[in-house]
């Protein structure tokens, strides 16, 4: 009886254990876990190079390049796309200037690219060098050359003029005129099919008819992937456009061939192909961008987009390059970005020169870091002695962001700001070394955080001793992380902060956050 027993019971436990064994081979056959993180990390790093001169038809791959770098974190750590993607908007930008607003030579799809671009680097296409872009797009002139140009164009113009809430306030009418001609149209392929939905996606529209326009499109999306066999680009592009209709490529059985899901198929395809083509780099890399997000790469809601009033052509730049008071400075490079990016404000006709070596004072430092960090303005006045200063929002916006925000105690807040303020801003005076670190450490989100009771990097330098106690915890954070270095081995605290400096620090904080 017990030997019966004995057999019965590793007899069940022999079955528990297949059903065991089967229950997670189906978990694992019924979920693809397919990362595409470093799949994309890859592909855009071996495309950098295609981006590495300034051709105007590169317009729409700099901006998916730049979308595949933030859709990578953190195996974006090969930052060579991302600055490749900086210098082309840099040099858009003198063009634009160059061109002084006229934009004929560019055909209406390039200007909609433009846009979409300018506007992933949070700047306001209605100002890119002081001349707006999005004009060029508005109006029933320009939406007739648009529809000339082709259903691509007319699509891309409808995803510019909806990629910010700011810009489809502007552009009603235009964006009808284009909607209607998207509903109609006939398409019998997929590239154009991906080109309507992202442009549907982007400008969210949600009506009735709509509706009825997506769901025949589906249906023909999921007949020309079961009747036909397709490229590596034609497969991305059916990936994107399921996603975008709200279907689980990992799951739905009208996108499963010989037992695998479409996105195991565009994983195999991935493996076994050399990928060099440009239009197969865009539509692969805007795939799995929308497949690892779950986001629209094109739309960018309300956020705040920053104006640059500075028309720096390429006249003016040779200048600033070759000929101005900064061209043998060692901040030159960093001082010629911020000026082309509108954080400086430059006006060649006016005033020539830079002086790098000239103090800067505590309202022009702060108006540095909220320009180049993007921060909204602000009209709540926090210290009575900025209420006639021209950097008043800029100040308001850096208090309430930086400093008022991390406090949840009024108490708590009030210390703080007596402590580092006292009554009063002071945006006239000239800033220091030591109160510069303090704005920086506010600025990198550690306003109301001691960081360390250490001084180990700030000893290497004769002075540190001469810091005001109140500052060496930030002196310590930014010597930490390399945002001050000191001069010929003194750390001079007291000393006041120049023009060069100022922007130097503002450009380490960038790359910093």
């Amino acid at each position: 009886m017990l030997n019966l027993l004995s057999k019965l019971v590793r007899l069940i436990s022999f079955v528990l254990a297949i059903l065991l064994m089967t229950s997670v081979c189906f978990a694992e056959n019924s979920k693809n876990n397919v990362d595409f993180q470093p799949v994309i990390a890859n592909i855009k790093n071996k495309s950098a190079d295609l981006i590495l001169n300034y051709d105007i038809d590169n317009i729409e791959l700099v901006k998916i390049l730049r979308d595949a770098h933030y859709a990578t974190i953190p195996y974006a750590v090969d930052l060579t796309t991302i600055k490749q993607t900086e210098k082309f908007y840099i040099d858009l930008q003198r063009s634009i200037a160059d061109l002084q607003g006229n934009f004929s030579s560019f055909s209406k799809k390039q200007i909609a690219d433009m846009v979409l671009l300018s506007t992933s680097f949070a700047n306001d296409s209605e100002c890119i060098s002081g001349y707006s872009v999005l004009n060029a797009l508005l109006g029933d002139e320009n939406i007739n050359k648009i529809k000339k140009e082709g259903i691509k164009s007319v699509c891309t113009a409808l995803s510019a003029l909806t990629c910010h809430e700011k810009y489809k306030q502007l552009s009603q009418a235009e964006q009808k005129q284009l909607l209607e001609i998207i509903l109609n149209y006939h398409y019998d392929n997929i590239s154009d099919i991906v080109c309507a939905l992202i442009a549907i996606d982007t400008a969210d529209i949600s009506s009735m008819k709509v509706q009825e326009w997506k769901n025949g499109i589906l249906n023909k999306v999921v007949d020309l992937y079961k009747n036909n066999e397709y490229d590596i680009q034609q497969i991305a592009n059916i990936v994107t456009s399921a996603l975008i209709l709200d279907i689980d490529v990992d799951y739905d059985d009208r996108f499963i061939k010989e037992g695998q899901t479409i996105i195991n198929v565009l994983n195999e395809r991935i493996k076994n192909t050399t990928i060099k083509n440009k239009e197969c780099i865009k539509s692969l890399l805007t795939s799995l961008v929308y497949y690892e997000t779950k986001q629209n790469p094109y739309y960018y809601g309300n956020y705040h987009l920053r104006q640059n009033h500075n028309k720096i052509t390429t006249e003016i730049y040779q200048y600033l390059f070759n000929q101005s008071d900064i061209t043998n400075h060692w901040a030159k490079n960093d001082m010629i970005d911020s000026i082309l990016n509108g954080f400086i404000s430059y006006n060649y006709s006016v005033e020539k020169n830079i002086f790098p070596n000239q103090p800067i004072t505590r309202g022009e430092f702060i108006s540095l870091i909220v320009k180049s960090q993007n921060i909204e303005n602000s009209s709540e006045i926090v210290f009575s002695d900025i209420t006639n200063s021209n950097y008043k929002n800029e100040i308001s916006a850096f208090v309430e962001k930086y400093i008022a925000k991390k406090f949840i105690s009024q108490s708590e807040k009030n210390t703080f700001l007596n402590l580092y303020f006292g009554d009063n801003f002071r945006p006239d005076d000239v800033i220091t070394r030591e109160e510069a670190a303090f704005f920086i450490q506010c600025a990198s989100g550690y306003a109301n955080k001691i960081l360390t009771d250490s001084t180990e990097n700030l000893e290497v330098f004769t002075d540190y001793k001469d810091c005001d106690e109140k500052y060496i915890n930030m002196l310590e954070f930014c010597s930490q992380r390399g945002f001050i270095s000191g001069r010929n081995g003194k750390l001079l605290p007291k000393e006041a902060l120049t023009r060069a400096e100022a922007v130097t620090l503002m450009s380490k904080l960038l790359r910093y956050c």
